[in-house]
């Protein structure tokens, strides 16, 4: 069976459902895209059994047919092509496929269909729908804040809630916490964890351009998000997620107003110094109008000195430059207010006005 397609919406097609291709695996089928043609249509579906990605585009062919291609190797030739029509003949007997454009030809064994996994999902029940640009945005402003580490268990994930108007996504690790909040349209009532390793795979083909509104349902522990020509699957955790606000709630007593673009450039030049083996330390000695940055080793010194204002009594605390800049790079504000009780308890990072969004660190004792 032959069938046409454009090169460039194939080679997107073929980045977006390859976020969901397992880097590792012991079933050679994982690591191939089905192609499903029918009436004009090309569906290409990858998963790794967590996450799985269909994509549609258009062709040019009467006939149907499905098989599994190699992802990679697909992937790689395809991205190569001149940018003109791509003639696919699919040879069922052979299982394989002959790949034309101008005076390349390419041909790979594929594998059957029926061997790859069936995704089922039960029909959408309430649908909800979003911003595109909202979920980027409070995707990359939380996620990196859940824990990398698989021993963690649900707090790998990230929440999201939404209730009475307001889309809230929550990232936790043993030593830090992000949290934002988005205005929406919609009364839905939702809480659920989602793995925040492929919620940022999904954030990554969430793309700028077509309609801006997407829309998400949740059903049998999966949330499913459709976008453009997308159609995204997410097995959710289980289990409740850790009483975040409880910790959150606990606030001291001395308040730093500082301009955020020069905390996060003096915090980037101390932290030359710092390294993982010191947990990325450098001090804050807050005294008076002036923070006083410092970071050392045996190479060196590194001293920098910021205006502020400040609420309260002077404090010197040690803190994690790395978390620092992963929330200060994220904030979009101008000012920020940090808050603190003692050289022992969390620095909270809030905006001057409201609670659009929150970032806690946990200091590093200072010897």
């Amino acid at each position: 069976m032959k069938f046409y397609c454009n090169k460039n919406d194939l080679n997107r097609a073929l980045n977006n459902v390859s976020h969901s291709v397992p880097a590792r695996t012991t079933s050679p089928i994982l690591e191939g895209i089905l192609i499903e043609v029918s009436e004009g249509n090309m569906k290409l579906t990858a998963t790794d059994t967590n996450m799985t990605i269909e994509t549609t585009i258009r062709v040019d062919g009467n006939e149907s047919c499905s098989f599994v291609v190699p992802a990679k190797l697909f992937t790689t030739i395809v991205s190569k092509l001149p940018d003109e029509d791509i003639m696919i003949d699919y040879d069922s007997s052979k299982v394989k496929i002959n790949i034309k454009c101008e005076g390349s030809n390419s041909e790979i064994v594929c594998f059957r269909s029926d061997d790859f996994p069936k995704i089922k999902v039960s029909e959408d029940e309430d649908i909800i729908y979003l911003s595109k640009e909202d979920v980027k945005k409070i995707i990359r402003k939380t996620a990196f804040s859940a824990s990398a580490d698989d021993f963690n268990g649900i707090l790998t994930g990230v929440l999201l809630e939404i209730k009475e108007g307001n889309m809230k996504m929550v990232g936790v690790d043993p030593f830090r916490i992000a949290t934002y909040n988005v205005e929406v349209k919609n009364n839905a009532d939702v809480s659920v964890v989602i793995p925040a390793k492929l919620i940022n795979e999904t954030a990554k083909i969430i793309s700028d351009e077509g309609e801006d509104k997407m829309s998400m349902s949740i059903t049998d522990k999966k949330v499913i998000l459709r976008f453009d020509n997308n159609r995204v699957i997410i097995n959710t955790f289980a289990g409740k997620y850790i009483d975040y606000e409880r910790i959150l709630n606990k606030t001291g007593n001395i308040n730093v107003r500082v301009k955020r673009s020069d905390l996060l450039k003096s915090i980037d030049r101390a932290s030359i110094l710092a390294s993982a083996q010191n947990n990325n330390l450098i001090k804050f000695n807050i005294s008076g109008d002036i923070l006083c940055i410092n970071s050392l080793n045996e190479e060196g010194n590194i001293e920098e000195k910021i205006e502020i204002i400040k609420e309260g009594e002077d404090l010197v605390i040690g803190m994690n430059s790395k978390y620092l800049k992963d929330a200060l790079s994220v904030i979009d504000d101008e000012e920020i207010m940090m808050n603190m009780k003692d050289s022992i308890s969390p620095c909270i990072i809030k905006p001057l006005k409201g609670d659009k969004y929150t970032y806690l660190i946990l200091p590093i004792r200072l010897n």
